[in-house]
């Protein structure tokens, strides 16, 4: 999945086991018979996600010069992966799927937008904010599919494995900026683990 170019280091950070897992267990439960492709599509675009990520949030014209290629680095192998995605499902004339996954992309980077920019003051909306970024291709195959059971079942898992145990970049960033943000993420994690 790598881009040939970069060592397994520049990848330490993202695509966790616990996507993957999702992500497989998911299009087993829909019951579908799905080209494998399909599945590395789903794969190369979480990449692009997680590493657009890594940008610094803090980027201005003043950074390091090092820093500045860190983040042109960072946005040309999400690019990269993010191109695959796009074209996998081109290729094996997966376009009902392409259509409802661009849509879902289109808004986790609206929703992304709306963080960086901290356009509410209310940690619980910012927190539903966070989970929609790191958990919304999962949402979108669950919509996808219909997956209302599966959903009911174990939403509460995949967003706590997905968004509160791992590290999280929104996550810091929120409580960078507040610093009533740890009482209001450990509330919503205990929430998330009663109902697991």
């Amino acid at each position: 999945m790598k881009h040939p170019y970069l060592g397994d280091a520049f990848y330490n950070q993202v695509l966790l086991k616990q996507q993957i897992s999702f992500f497989k267990e998911l299009l087993i439960e829909s019951g579908q018979n799905h080209d494998p492709e399909f599945f590395y599509a789903l794969l190369h675009m979480q990449l692009s996600l997680d590493i657009h990520d890594l940008v610094d949030l803090e980027f201005n014209l003043n950074s390091a010069h090092n820093r500045n290629q860190t983040n042109q680095l960072q946005v040309l192998v999400g690019d990269y992966h993010s191109s695959y995605f796009y074209r996998i499902l081109s290729e094996h004339n997966l376009l009902d799927e392409l259509y409802h996954l661009i849509q879902s992309i289109k808004s986790i980077n609206e929703v992304k937008m709306s963080l960086l920019h901290n356009t509410t003051d209310d940690l619980n909306e910012q927190l539903q904010q966070i989970e929609a970024v790191h958990c919304g291709l999962y949402n979108s195959l669950m919509d996808y599919y219909k997956l209302d059971d599966y959903k009911e079942k174990n939403y509460s898992k995949l967003v706590n494995q997905l968004v509160y145990e791992r590290e999280s970049i929104w996550l810091d960033l929120l409580a960078k900026r507040d610093s009533a943000a740890k009482n209001v993420i450990d509330k919503r994690k205990n929430e998330l683990y009663r109902r697991a």
